[in-house]
C-alpha cells in the first residue's frame, strides 16, 4: 500500500479496538488518534527549485505528556495497523544503544556517525520513538544529527515523551546545544498533548507483564525472602563483566541478576550496561534500595534509568528495601522520579506486618 492510503482510517481502527476491551477514549486520547491519522495522509512533500534549500514540513508528530496516560498504546497500536511496509518501532534506549554498537565497530571501513545513521535507517518510511528523553549531552548530539536525517530524507517521525520539547536536555548547561534540534522538531512534527488525571498503568491493565509479575518487598524477613526463593548475599561472589569492566555481585548469577543499590546506582554503570545484561539475564535483584532523596543526582538518575530499562526489556525485578515505595521517591527532585513511581507501583508489594 502507499503511505497516503485514504481507505486508512486510524480513528476507526481505534474505536473498534476500544470498544473490544470495553475501553472508554478520552478526548485528549481521540484528539492524538486523529493527529496520527492526519499524519499518514498528509500531502506529498513540496518539490523547491533547484539549489534552494528547502524548509522543513511537516511529516512527524511528537506526543508528550505524564506517564501512564496511554502514549505508548496509542502508538502500538498505529504502528501495527499503519499500511506501510518499511517502518521501524523502537524505545529509544535501544536505538541508541545500537548506534553506539555500530559506531565502535572497528570492523567497519567507514563508522562515522552519518554513515551509520543511515544504515541503521536503511530505507525506513516511518520511524516509532517510544520514550524520548535526553539527559547527556553525548547522546544529544547523536539525535541531532538523527533528526537532520529524518528530515533530509523526509521520514515519517512519531515520537512519544514525558516532556515537551523545550525540556529535552534541561541541564542548563547544555541545553543551548540542543536548541537547533528543538527548533527543527517544532519546524517537521505537530506537537500535541496528552493529558487526562487517570494513570492507566495504576489500573493492572500491565499486571500480565513479566516486570509486573515481579516484587517490592519492605522490611522483608529471612522467611519471605525463602518463600520467593530468593538468594542471600554471598560472602565472595563473582563479578559479572559488562563492555570493558566487571561490575559487583551479591550472589552467583543463576536464576537471578543480583545487585546491591551501591554497586548499580552509585557505581559509574550506565543505561548501555544495563541494556547488555538484559540480554542473558531476565530476572533481576536491587537490594538494599535507600531513601533517594539522600542520593545524588546522578545516583537518582542511574535508579531510574535502570528501571526504565528493566520494565521497557520486560524483566521480573525483585526489588528489596527497609523502606516503603512512598519513603524511598519522597522528596526527590528529578523529573523523571513519576515515571519510576507508576511502573514501580505496578510490582506486587509485600511487607514485613
Amino acid at each position: 500500500m502507499s503511505i497516503r492510503d485514504r481507505s486508512f482510517n486510524f480513528e476507526h481502527v481505534m474505536a473498534e479496538k476500544a470498544a473490544e476491551n470495553q475501553m472508554v477514549l478520552d478526548p485528549s486520547q481521540r484528539q492524538v488518534i486523529a493527529d496520527l491519522n492526519a499524519l499518514v495522509n498528509l500531502p506529498q512533500p513540496v518539490k523547491t527549485r533547484l539549489f534552494k534549500k528547502p524548509e522543513p514540513q511537516i511529516r512527524g508528530l511528537y506526543i508528550w505528556g505524564k506517564v501512564g496516560r496511554g502514549k505508548s498504546f496509542i502508538v502500538d497500536s498505529f504502528f501495527a495497523a499503519v499500511p506501510i511496509e518499511k517502518k521501524r518501532r523502537v524505545h529509544f534506549h535501544d536505538f541508541l544503544r545500537e548506534l553506539h554498537k555500530r559506531l565502535n565497530d572497528f570492523n567497519n571501513p567507514d563508522n562515522s556517525l552519518e554513515s551509520v545513521l543511515k544504515i541503521q535507517l536503511g530505507d525506513c518510511q516511518l520511524l516509532c520513538f517510544d520514550e524520548l528523553h535526553l539527559h547527556d549531552v553525548g547522546d544529544a548530539m547523536l539525535v541531532k544529527k538523527l533528526l537532520e536525517l529524518i528530515v533530509e530524507r523526509e521520514i515519517l517521525f512519531v515520537a512519544t515523551s514525558n516532556y515537551p520539547p523545550d525540556q529535552l536536555l534541561s541541564n542548563p548547561l547544555y541545553h543551548a546545544r540542543f536548541e537547533p534540534a528543538i527548533k527543527l522538531i517544532k519546524q517537521y512534527m505537530n506537537i500535541t498533548t496528552l493529558e487526562g488525571g487517570q494513570d492507566y498503568r495504576l489500573l493492572g491493565t500491565n499486571q500480565f507483564t513479566p516486570f509486573c509479575e515481579g516484587v517490592f518487598l519492605s522490611q522483608g524477613n529471612a522467611a519471605q525472602r525463602r518463600a520467593l526463593q530468593l538468594p542471600d548475599a554471598e560472602i565472595i561472589a563473582p563479578n559479572i563483566v559488562v563492555g570493558h569492566r566487571a561490575l559487583k555481585l551479591l550472589s552467583t548469577p543463576e536464576k537471578y541478576l543480583h545487585f546491591s543499590f551501591d554497586d548499580l546506582c552509585r557505581a559509574p554503570t550506565a543505561v548501555m550496561d544495563y541494556l547488555a545484561l538484559c540480554e542473558t539475564h531476565r530476572r533481576w535483584i536491587i537490594d538494599g534500595v535507600p531513601r533517594l532523596s539522600a542520593e545524588t543526582p546522578a545516583v537518582q538518575q542511574r535508579f531510574i534509568n535502570v528501571i526504565d530499562v528493566l520494565y521497557d526489556q520486560h524483566c521480573q525485578l525483585f526489588l528489596l528495601s527497609e523502606y516503603s515505595l512512598a519513603t524511598i521517591t519522597q522528596d526527590v527532585q528529578q523529573e523523571d522520579i513519576q515515571r519510576t513511581i507508576s511502573r514501580l507501583s505496578q510490582l506486587q508489594h509485600q511487607t514485613n506486618s
